[in-house]
């Protein structure tokens, strides 16, 4: 009797001890996903990697604390100890504020509508399979009817045929005589891609700004006359990671036994492309914020960053700006959806003077 009591707690001390363990690698990632937020890409890029698995990791130690509650050992208080230490990042992905005001209530003071949009081109080659995307996107922002608007992937064209005129017919629609539209291709002429800032009131200064001398991404900004004030507002398009087929096929197929080489070699290209995206962004982020620091009016920044609030440059942007969804949004925030986690990486800043209502 005395040696079964004996080996059970032997048992349970050994399975608690490689709990321990395996709870001090995931506390190892939660402090490396903090670290990621203050040390560039460009110093150190695999750090990037911890920050995008921040709520990963943030997960797995809350379940560790559970364990350790439910078992009542004292060890809880250092996981615990770590999540409270980064609380102001667990915000930056989740939001509890209180019920959003009457749209007619907050128009009626004066306040601003802002919609940033990535619109994918307008689902240009019917990604969706549906035909009707374009349709609903106009629709969406007839019934939102915002004051300015910033697309990133957008898409117009020249052609004899309407379907994809998408510069005249937003003006149309959308009641907004005044706009900065950036392309930054242009094929056979007539097919044009870029960036855009739609305004219903006048736009009395405008300039763009590419990272690189040809091409690739690019930010802009519209200095906009509201009454007898002027705000400078921003849009940008960071750099993307560009996966291709395989990277996406590989990540569809995790959970299937019979991935194929291909698919794998297609896995492997998926590090040396987001390692190439986190130091290009961190470059294009440092532009974009000395072009913020020269504005002499009020800031509004809107854009598809493609980096998620635990990146560094995210943080170096939220050290001079306020985030709308930290201001004033609520549940959890999802701005990407695909083969990957849902991550919050589209974002509208706005300079400490203004404030945020119903994001």
């Amino acid at each position: 009797m005395s040696s079964t009591k004996e080996q059970s707690g032997n048992s349970s001390t050994l399975f608690s001890r490689i709990v321990w363990i395996l709870n001090i690698f995931a506390m190892i990632g939660l402090l490396l996903s903090y670290l990621a937020s203050m040390i560039s890409p460009s110093t150190c890029w695999w750090l990037a990697l911890f920050g995008l698995g921040f709520e990963i990791m943030l997960t797995i130690n809350i379940v560790f604390i559970i364990y350790w509650l439910i078992f009542r050992k004292k060890k809880v208080f250092i996981p615990l100890a770590l999540v409270l230490l980064g609380i102001g990042k667990i915000f930056g992905v989740v939001q509890f504020n209180s019920t959003p005001k009457p749209e007619a209530e907050v128009r009626k003071d004066g306040a601003l509508k802002i919609v940033s949009y990535n619109v994918r081109l307008f689902d240009l080659y019917n990604w969706f399979h549906s035909g009707q995307t374009r349709a609903k996107i106009f629709q969406f922002l007839q019934d939102e009817d915002p004051d300015v608007i910033c697309f990133q992937e957008f898409f117009s064209n020249d052609r004899k045929r309407p379907e994809f005129k998408n510069s005249d017919t937003l003006h149309t629609i959308l009641k907004m005589p005044y706009s900065q539209i950036v392309y930054t291709l242009t094929l056979r002429k007539t097919d044009h891609w870029g960036i855009a800032i739609y305004s219903k009131y006048p736009i009395v200064n405008k300039k763009a700004n590419p990272f690189e001398e040809k091409g690739g991404n690019v930010f802009i900004y519209s200095d906009i006359k509201v009454g007898d004030d002027t705000i400078r507002v921003f849009n940008t398009h960071l750099e993307s990671v560009h996966f291709g087929w395989s990277s996406y096929h590989f990540i569809e197929n995790l959970n299937n036994d019979d991935v194929q080489q291909s698919e794998i070699a297609g896995g492997m290209t998926i590090l040396r492309k987001l390692k190439k995206a986190f130091i290009k962004r961190a470059d294009q982020v440092q532009v974009l914020h000395d072009s913020l620091d020269a504005s002499p009016y009020p800031i509004i920044l809107c854009g598809d960053f493609n980096d998620t609030p635990s990146s560094y440059s995210y943080s170096i942007l939220a050290d001079d700006l306020k985030d709308s969804f930290r201001e004033s949004g609520s549940g959890l925030g999802k701005t990407y959806t695909g083969p990957f986690p849902s991550f919050r990486i589209d974002y509208i800043f706005h300079d400490p003077r203004f404030s945020s209502s119903n994001f």
